[in-house]
């Protein structure tokens, strides 16, 4: 299977938004393929990549959120799948309203993850958007329109430092997804402290 980036895609969100995004490779390998074949299967359903956003709030204060099923504590910076032949920025406002309730305005298009996911000798490509947003309006969770978050936790970055921490550790069955939404996470840690944001 080939999942093939757009380069004119990201060249265009780069003009609209002005800036210099990064564009980094990076590879992830797994010892099981439990969630190797889960992501897999998810390129196979029709979904490409993700946008990952990074919301703050009037208060300047990042949200995170959590799912029912995830391990006690974990929450993580949200995330989006795209299809494939879908507008990014379209399938942005959808997941933030659908997840979170909100309406939200893009600041700044920090750029793309190329993640190499590979299992022995498999491997496929998937890329993650990275966006940071500003809350405009809505009831954050009463508005949202699917049930997938269960809980958001607002934090600063040194509250974000202990998220992306403990993604990174996380033991048995949810260690490979832990890896996977550490560099998400990280991604956009690293991009708010070169910021210095909140």
């Amino acid at each position: 299977m080939k999942n093939q980036f757009n380069e004119t895609e990201f060249h265009e969100l780069s003009t609209i938004f002005h800036n210099k995004p990064i564009c980094e490779e990076l590879s992830i390998r797994y010892n099981s393929n439990g969630y190797f074949n889960k992501v897999r299967k998810s390129l196979e359903k029709n979904r490409r990549g993700e946008v990952v956003f990074c919301i703050l709030r009037p208060n300047n204060k990042i949200i995170t959120v959590t799912c029912s099923e995830y391990p006690k504590g974990i929450f993580r910076i949200p995330t989006g799948g795209i299809e494939y032949n879908e507008n990014i920025l379209k399938t942005l406002d959808r997941e933030v309203k659908e997840e979170l309730g909100l309406q939200v305005e893009v600041t700044d298009f920090v750029g793309v993850l190329k993640i190499k996911f590979s299992y022995k000798e498999e491997s496929f490509m998937f890329y993650s958007y990275l966006f940071i947003l500003r809350e405009v309006s809505g009831n954050l969770l009463v508005d949202a329109t699917d049930n997938e978050v269960s809980d958001i936790k607002e934090v600063d970055l040194e509250g974000l430092q202990e998220v992306v921490e403990m993604l990174k550790n996380i033991k048995g069955k949810w260690h490979d997804w832990g890896i996977f939404r550490y560099e998400t996470s990280n991604a956009i840690l690293k991009y708010l402290k070169y910021q210095k944001v909140s």
